[in-house]
């Protein structure tokens, strides 16, 4: 039914639309007259495979190239009674990211933490206009209001060559998010793991469980033993905390019973170049550092200058072996979106304005951590955390049915009229955990500002509580509920599929 009704769209766009009546373009990407803004727009519909320009009468369509935290949301609130929604992304699952760490010792399961884009936003399954598309947008062309795509076919054995395609879009809204930061560091894309997908998860399963196994086959040495068991997580933010945290729950409570022939070789070191949590308080930095020193953990403060295969080199000359290696040090812009032929802020991210409009061109948007504040905007750069990502979802999705309803969903009809309010962002918190059932809750608006701030088996309750009230679909609390309640009556799962 979704396939039948794709190319029946495919094939109403690519017999043509009506032109629209065009705005004097905004900037030097829409310089030309709006004539040949027309006939551009023309041209691009004419015999490419993809979804052509939608036609009169017809809704608006949003194209949204990104599925995690701002894309997810804005889907989510869009009022599709106005709007088709075609989201572009190489994943059909929007992450919860809070809970991944948890994944990778078995304390939640996999599908605990993805939520289906379908569940997030039912029109892409059952409108005939809306889609998904299992794609990579390549470019965009703004003067056509179109963007390139190819399809994402990789992880499966004789499958198909990926194809290229065209999608008209109405409304443009940037999300896909950042890419983790090497620093450009020799090694580290060949031999580390980063944990920022489900798929990178379960490969830190898969490789922990698979060492703990090989450890108890005879023929290995004791160094070697050793190094297979110790693993290494490069970063001190929340993730590298909360999975060290994870990582030593899982050696005290499960590690140790169920493989007690090599419960005296396993052991985590976490490096970090300066304070772990350095945007936490003080107070609460310090409680991290004793939990997981209690735990077991050791913290290096260090600087990691190459990674090889079995062992990473600090910048003292310092060779840490390792046998499983984390790398969690903060994200930086994509490839593709420092290609983009867009204005940028500070660090290389699309640059937005204070509605997250990109003010370059007409009908663009950029949300979440693959967006920035321009410097003319007298703004900060935002940092790239989830609450800050779901929010300026929910902001845009409000702009853009306001945009609808006042008659300028279209490209390039957008009304004269006020914008609304700009897009200020209020920090509520932080929070991690520590492991041992201890977690850490700052709520304060900044680091300099004073408010509560908790640490403690209370906070740990807190932390459980905010983040199972935050997953999206209640299928998904109820996984959650349940794979905590079965970890702790009958411990972990130790399987490695």
């Amino acid at each position: 039914m979704a396939a039948s009704s794709l190319l029946r769209s495919l094939t109403r766009h690519a017999r043509g639309a009506s032109a629209y009546h065009r705005h004097q373009p905004w900037s030097s990407f829409s310089t030309t007259a709006a004539a040949s803004a027309v006939g551009a727009r023309d041209d691009a519909r004419k015999g490419f495979p993809g979804l052509g320009p939608t036609a009169k009468g017809e809704k608006a369509r949003v194209v949204v190239l990104g599925i995690g935290w701002a894309g997810s949301r804005l889907m989510k609130d869009l009022d599709t009674s106005g709007y088709d929604v075609v989201c572009v992304a190489p994943r059909n699952h929007m992450v919860f990211t809070p809970l991944l760490a948890s994944t990778c010792v078995g304390t939640l399961e996999f599908r605990s933490v993805a939520e289906p884009v379908a569940r997030i936003q039912p029109a892409v399954s059952n409108a005939p206009g809306s889609h998904f598309l299992l794609a990579r947008c390549t470019g965009v062309d703004p003067e056509a209001h179109t963007i390139d795509c190819e399809a994402v076919t990789d992880g499966e054995k004789d499958t198909m060559e990926p194809w290229k395609f065209k999608v008209a879009y109405d409304k443009l809204v940037f999300a896909c998010g950042a890419e983790a930061s090497t620093f450009g560091i020799h090694g580290v894309m060949e031999h580390a793991i980063f944990l920022r997908e489900v798929h990178h998860a379960q490969e830190i399963r898969r490789r922990l469980l698979l060492n703990l196994m090989l450890s108890e086959v005879p023929g290995l040495s004791e160094e070697e033993k050793r190094r297979l068991l110790h693993c290494v997580v490069v970063g001190g933010g929340p993730t590298g905390v909360e999975f060290s945290g994870e990582l030593s729950d899982f050696i005290m409570r499960d590690v140790k019973q169920r493989y007690s022939h090599v419960k005296d070789y396993i052991h985590v070191t976490l490096i970090e170049a300066n304070d772990i949590l350095s945007s936490f308080d003080v107070r609460l930095r310090q409680y991290a550092t004793n939990q997981l020193l209690k735990s077991g953990v050791r913290l290096v403060r260090g600087i990691v200058k190459g990674v090889q295969p079995n062992k990473l080199i600090l910048d003292n000359g310092e060779e840490v072996p390792y046998g499983l290696l984390v790398w969690s040090t903060g994200v930086g812009a994509s490839p593709f979106v420092e290609s983009l032929p867009f204005p940028k802020s500070p660090g290389g991210r699309i640059g937005v304005d204070e509605w997250l409009r990109v003010p370059s061109v007409r009908d663009v948007y950029a949300i979440g951590d693959c967006s920035g504040f321009l410097e003319s905007t007298g703004k900060d750069v935002l940092p790239a955390l989830a609450q800050v990502a779901e929010r300026q979802g929910k902001y845009l999705a409000s702009l853009l049915n306001n945009v609808m309803k006042a008659g300028g969903g279209h490209a390039n009809s957008e009304v004269e009229a006020d914008p609304g309010p700009p897009f200020v962002y209020k920090h509520l918190g932080s929070m991690a955990t520590v492991g041992r059932n201890k977690a850490l809750v700052d709520l304060r608006q900044s680091k300099e500002s004073r408010g509560i701030s908790l640490a403690g088996f209370l906070s740990w309750i807190i932390w459980r509580s905010a983040y199972l009230t935050r997953v999206v679909s209640w299928r998904n609390r109820f996984y959650v509920a349940i794979n905590w309640l079965t970890t702790l009556l009958f411990g972990r799962d130790i399987s490695r599929i």
